[in-house]
């Protein structure tokens, strides 16, 4: 049973800690909505410092430089010390178009001796080509495995999971067409298929009708964002479904008010609300279909600008977990067993 790296295929079951969810290389400042203001327009072209860390714990989008990760130096020395912590696999599902770039995430893996996973798809509709409209389900389908049978971007390094795949707060055409190839590209490959959806909506149910009436099997198939409004009920039903869902937020405690509403429209949950909500899932049988990540695609996030890094949930939330009442034996499978199960291709 093995899973492609950027680096080549490893055995699932020598993964070690995996972070499921996150971004090394990423640029989202093309899908921020220019600011109105002559005051929001000055703040947007500022570097990110101390002087307005304060302004990005309201808005993180405020500085369009916290919307970018691009510094190889710093990327290396931030997952050292997810390494240092005893991290060992690192997810990266940054896609086409936001920053994708294999081959520096082959250099980092080689560097640190760690295993990265690469992704691949389509994200959401405002950051599709201009071409999207003619692209057919056939289209992006091979596209799809392309990637994962031969390289992504013109490289050798193949992708090892599919997604994420984007969805916005209604799953636009285009969106449902990529979903429909990702099912494709799922049933025939066996891989795990990672779906952004609207961190406030619940379309979620949607995603899972369309990709399973498309063959992908249920087991495969990842939900995330699902801990920004956390709705137990919702993600209950979700999970009665047979998939996966991710928290992956750890670390981001934002609040965009009314004034700063931008890509976010709201309150993130806290660290320690996400934490009893995967206690709560636990305790009703669901141990088995929760992922656990941060998602880093900031600046802010990351320890360089005063962020908590990508070895929060190893340094900061198993602690949290453990302190909740989360066994050791039920946080190895949040963290080894369980990302291991889903990256699995079920290939020899």
């Amino acid at each position: 049973m093995s899973v492609m790296t950027v680096t080549g295929k490893v055995r699932a079951d020598t993964l070690g800690l995996v972070l499921p969810h996150e971004h090394a290389f990423i640029d989202l400042r093309n899908l921020v909505p220019a600011p109105h203001t002559i005051s929001g327009k000055v703040l947007a072209q500022e570097k990110v410092s101390m002087a307005n860390l304060g302004k990005l714990q309201r808005n993180p989008y405020a500085v369009l430089d916290n919307a970018v990760l691009d510094d190889e130096n710093i990327m290396e020395w931030e997952l050292l010390e997810f390494k240092k912590a005893g991290g060992k696999t690192f997810v990266d599902l940054t896609l086409r178009d936001i920053g994708r770039d294999p081959v520096l995430l082959a250099r980092l893996a080689r560097a640190l001796d760690i295993n990265i996973i690469a992704g691949c798809g389509y994200y959401i509709k405002a950051s599709h080509p201009p071409d999207m409209d003619d692209k057919t389900i056939d289209d992006i389908t091979e596209e799809i495995l392309r990637e994962i049978k031969y390289g992504i971007d013109g490289t050798t390094i193949k992708a090892g999971v599919i997604g994420e795949i984007g969805t916005s707060e209604i799953i636009y055409p285009n969106e449902r067409k990529t979903l429909i190839a990702a099912a494709a590209a799922q049933q025939e490959t066996g891989l795990g298929l990672h779906v952004h959806t609207d961190l406030w909506a619940t379309n979620g149910y949607e995603v899972v009708k369309i990709l399973t009436e498309q063959g992908a099997a249920p087991e495969k198939i990842c939900i995330n964002h699902i801990d920004v409004d956390i709705k137990l009920d919702y993600i209950k039903e979700l999970l009665h479904q047979g998939v996966y869902v991710e928290f992956d937020n750890f670390g981001k405690e934002f609040y965009a008010d009314k004034r700063h509403r931008s890509v976010l429209k709201g309150l993130f949950a806290r660290d320690i609300e996400r934490v009893r909500a995967i206690r709560e899932l636990i305790s009703c049988g669901f141990l088995s279909q929760i992922l656990l990540s941060t998602d880093v695609c900031l600046k802010t996030c990351i320890h360089h600008y005063g962020g908590w890094g990508y070895d929060h949930v190893i340094t900061n939330i198993i602690p949290m977990l453990q302190d909740e009442g989360v066994s050791d034996e039920q946080i190895q499978m949040l963290m080894v067993h369980n990302p291991a199960v889903f990256l699995d291709d079920g290939k020899e």
